[in-house]
């Protein structure tokens, strides 16, 4: 239960395939919906001895036993969310109990957002000049993502399923003139679109954010094109039930059984007769504060990442934000623009919304969704330049990447030191090996050495698409049959069988055209 809310989402999720779906009359009492789940389920509040106190080891939490399944009366916070996730992840609870049952449901919501990841992966491949977008994807999975996607929390779903249904567009609107060539792509927006629509109350705004930057990185008769097209007709088809699922659900919460649960003290703080104005304008200058947040604060808001990672990230961040005011011309960045905007304006005011009944309760994680976004469009915007294949460029690259392999672990390891004996003000990492106080399943140094290994694995796979050609996705027409890799000069698109190739791509010079439309080779390139 170190995940946020993690306690409000199990119960809930237990509560859902045992039928209680719906709030009913009697079951709210202004705290929060009462359900009737497993003991073991229903005292997950209890394991809250160690939350806002990272000093504090997770030993200090009572056991959580297999045979406590005798039905309990339990509070949940999430009562009025869609049923869709927590009908998924609660599946375990059905056949198996205990400490068992809980580490399955993490199980069940980490592959769910595995798949939306490979998903958008898999579609930002089909892109023309496809290196700079996947780039720039595989550096913004940030700790924080990776954190969040391995607890019970329809939070980590909404922020995949948001990268999914970008990248998916994109592409789609990239090879407007032939959607039979990413039928995939289609089908993950279609997708990514039912899932969104029954995530979380807000997580059809991320939806139509990704899908405006999407329109604005490409010229608008694109747009009409593909909305023409009947592949997208027929996938938006497949979507609507789904979507509209979503809204009739949204319908029946906001018009059933009052059921808002208490948030922690000290994060709501009503004022009723304050301006509106005046949240708008604190959540504007507090914008550039939640960064951290999009990079790791971990547990309930109580642990930081090490400064190093939030260096490291920091940076990069800074690099995606001023990149663009370095490559011209300036109007092919409307992508970006707007989504720069976006992360600015909508969470602003979607707070202004809850300030005076709530106060202001906004995290940096309720974002993330717009960060990604954002920084997938700075992929778009440099796919104008030729990706840089020299011994330098391959060396840096290869730092980096380990760099990042190397921040990614320190994390991981970081935030079990936290649980194992809590990290004081004095170092204390012996204590992992002399003493530890709490013990994760099978122990904290196996599980770090295989996240060591998966990540340095994906960073290997990374770097052989990015500098030595190889594919990052397999594909096949045919059992046992490659399809045939594109010769000769910069491939269109990552072994995807393309017909046809890009010549060398040089910096942009003005006048220059947007990515994706034809232009005559300029006289004198750069």
């Amino acid at each position: 239960m170190g995940v946020p809310d993690e306690p409000a989402h199990t119960i809930k999720a237990a509560a859902v395939v045992r039928g209680q779906v719906v709030v009913e009359e009697g079951t709210s009492f202004g705290h929060g919906v009462h359900v009737r789940v497993p003991n073991y389920i229903a005292s997950l509040h209890a394991q809250s001895c160690y939350k806002f106190n990272r000093a504090q080891a997770a030993d200090c939490t009572a056991p959580i036993y297999a045979d406590d399944t005798f039905t309990n009366i339990a509070v949940t916070s999430a009562g009025s969310y869609n049923p869709m996730y927590y009908w998924v992840v609660g599946l375990p609870t059905l056949f198996m109990s205990g400490a068992p049952a809980i580490y399955a449901m993490r199980l069940v919501s980490a592959i769910l957002c595995a798949v939306f990841v490979a998903a958008a992966f898999t579609a930002l491949t089909e892109l023309r000049r496809p290196k700079y977008p996947v780039l720039v994807a595989a550096l913004s999975m940030t700790p924080m993502i990776l954190f969040l996607g391995g607890g019970i929390n329809p939070n980590s779903l909404e922020i995949v399923a948001t990268m999914a249904a970008f990248s998916g567009f994109v592409v789609v609107l990239d090879n407007w003139r032939n959607t039979k060539r990413v039928v995939p792509a289609l089908a993950t927006v279609a997708a990514a679109t039912v899932v969104l629509a029954n995530a979380r109350q807000i997580s059809l705004v991320w939806l139509l954010c990704a899908l405006i930057v999407g329109v604005c990185s490409f010229r608008f008769r694109r747009t009409l094109a593909v909305f023409s097209d009947k592949r997208v007709l027929v996938a938006a088809a497949l979507a609507i039930p789904g979507a509209v699922l979503g809204l009739l659900w949204m319908y029946i919460s906001a018009n059933g059984p009052a059921n808002v649960g208490v948030a922690p003290e000290g994060i709501a703080n009503p004022h009723p007769d304050a301006p509106l104005y005046r949240g708008f304008m604190i959540m504007l200058d507090r914008t550039y504060d939640f960064f951290p947040q999009y990079i790791g604060i971990m547990g309930w808001l109580d642990t930081p990442a090490p400064e190093l990672v939030t260096l490291v990230w920091g940076g990069l961040m800074i690099a995606g934000l001023v990149i663009p005011l370095c490559v011209r011309p300036l109007r092919n960045w409307t992508g970006y623009w707007v989504a720069l905007a976006m992360l600015y304006l909508v969470p602003a005011l979607l707070q202004t919304a809850l300030w005076r009944g709530m106060g202001f309760i906004w995290q940096g994680r309720y974002t993330l969704p717009l960060v990604i976004v954002l920084f997938i469009s700075v992929g778009l915007g440099l796919r104008k330049l030729r990706f840089p294949g020299g011994p330098v460029a391959v060396h840096v690259s290869r730092v980096v990447y380990w760099l990042l392999v190397f921040c990614h672990t320190l994390t991981f390891v970081y935030v079990l030191r936290r649980y194992v004996v809590g990290i004081s003000e004095i170092a204390n990492w012996q204590t992992l090996f002399s003493s530890p106080d709490w013990h994760p399943p099978l122990g904290w140094l196996p599980l770090t050495t295989v996240y060591f290994l998966v990540t340095a694995s994906a960073a290997l796979l990374l770097f052989r698409y990015l500098h030595n050609g190889q594919p990052l996705i397999h594909r096949t027409n045919s059992p046992g049959k490659p399809v045939p890799q594109p010769a000769g000069s910069e491939q269109v698109r990552d072994g995807a069988g393309y017909d046809a190739t890009l010549a060398p791509v040089h910096a942009t010079v003005p006048g220059a055209t947007p990515s994706g439309v034809s232009a005559a080779p300029p006289q004198h390139p750069v």
